[in-house]
């Protein structure tokens, strides 16, 4: 089991972080500084570790616990606790022997490798940056303003929010109008706006509900398991779902409980509005964003930084551009991670790296007792420079099952152990 004490107090391990060390010769004396705990940094840091005892690793993240994204939905859905996504950093820290600081980077300076943090400054030989995603409140109207109620919610970083939204989907009342935006693609998640919606339509059902779904998605079509999420609707939600495609949220008037798409408009009791996202401005200050880019720019191969010399950047922040035709998920993080771990290490050597390989698995619930997958198998190509999924070796499930519920459950505790412990 995973430990869930609180986390080890910053200032327990400040104290070793308070010289500048020497620029590294070789791994033994290397500093590897990782800013971001989640999927991807938890993944590089232990991949490092594993690799070397002698690295001195930094992992820096402002929240004091890890909440994890996949499975959240099943919070808001009422079958999971935030309990069960909720874990202490302490095995990892201590297993692992890692520098852990819970503090906030407010600057990047590639030039002279360091990072200035609210409370100190941290040096690097080699720096991996696994932000998650920046969500722009500001490109639809009224939208920071509405958060601020408890009709409005965005959700989309598990935490706080996901409980807030959790807390309001229990109070569903009869003709209660639900209405859940997502933005165009790319976004964190692919599946996940329509995982949660067919939970919260599964929860109006369980309690015979009269309450209906709303469904205002920007892209064209579903983006993720589409037939198979589409064929769950039609069979279990065809009285409480309907789903509208081209549909983009500018406003939200929070006074008049209504949603103002390009055309349209829609009253609301509940709204779920997920805004448009790009990488943290701080990769922006940094110099590590390409001009009018939304995303980073990495080398496919070993996800360094096309920008920076000895930064790498791993995750939903990553462009697709560069990187090739993978989902910003947290597996593909979970999995960026272990080949940035890899490169880093390799680098440090001056060796090159082998050519890497990757997998995704993602689970999707349809109800309390169903699920749906995807999965896919990738590998470099070098001559199209990108990260492309492998032929014959990729693949939605057939239809939905209570075997892939139950194995979604699995999956989540075993990359948890793998990374928390």
């Amino acid at each position: 089991m995973i430990n869930r004490r609180n986390i080890i107090k910053s200032s327990i391990l400040l104290p070793s972080l308070l010289f500048t060390l020497n620029k590294a010769k070789s791994a033994k004396n290397a500093h590897v500084v990782i800013i971001g705990a989640g999927w991807g940094g938890l993944s590089a840091a232990k991949t490092l570790r594993n690799l070397d005892r002698s690295i001195n690793i930094t992992v820096i993240e402002k929240s004091k616990k890890f909440y994890s994204c996949p499975i959240s939905n099943w919070v808001i859905g009422q079958i999971k606790d935030m309990k069960d996504i909720t874990f202490s950093y302490d095995s990892f820290i201590k297993n692992n022997n890692i520098n852990f600081i819970s503090d906030t980077v407010t600057e990047i300076n590639t030039n002279k490798k360091f990072l200035t943090l609210k409370n100190l400054k941290v040096s690097y030989d080699k720096l991996i940056i696994s932000p998650g995603i920046q969500l722009e409140y500001n490109k639809i109207l009224g939208l920071k303003k509405a958060l601020n109620s408890n009709s409005v919610f965005t959700a989309w970083k598990a935490g706080e929010e996901t409980q807030l939204l959790s807390n309001q989907i229990k109070k569903i009342k009869n003709n209660h109008k639900i209405i859940i935006s997502i933005p165009l693609s790319p976004y964190r998640c692919p599946p996940g706006p329509y995982e949660r919606a067919s939970l919260i339509a599964s929860y109006i059902k369980r309690n015979n509900l009269n309450s209906k779904i709303l469904i205002l998605d920007a892209n064209q079509k579903v983006v993720s398991k589409g037939a198979l999420f589409s064929e769950a609707w039609k069979d279990l939600y065809s009285d409480i779902i309907e789903y509208r495609n081209d549909s983009n949220v500018t406003e939200i008037n929070l006074k008049e409980k209504t949603v103002f798409t390009d055309f349209d408009e829609f009253k609301f009791d509940l709204a779920n509005i997920i805004p448009p996202q790009k990488a943290p401005d701080l990769l922006k200050y940094a110099g590590l964003l390409s001009n009018q880019k939304n995303w980073a720019s990495v080398n496919s191969y070993d996800f360094s930084s096309k920008l920076s010399q000895d930064v790498y950047i791993i995750g939903d922040a990553t462009d697709r551009a560069s990187v090739g035709s993978v989902p910003k998920s947290g597996y593909i993080a979970y999995s960026m991670g272990k080949v940035c771990g890899y490169s880093v290490y390799n680098a440090l050597l001056e060796k090159p790296s082998p050519s890497p390989s990757m997998i995704n698995t993602c689970y999707s619930l349809v109800n309390e007792n169903e699920g749906i997958s995807v999965s896919a198998v990738y590998r470099h190509a070098k001559e199209k420079n990108k990260i492309v999924s492998i032929k014959n070796a990729s693949g939605t499930s057939p239809q939905r099952s209570e075997t892939i519920a139950y194995n979604a459950w699995d999956w989540a505790q075993a990359i948890w152990q793998d990374m928390l412990t």
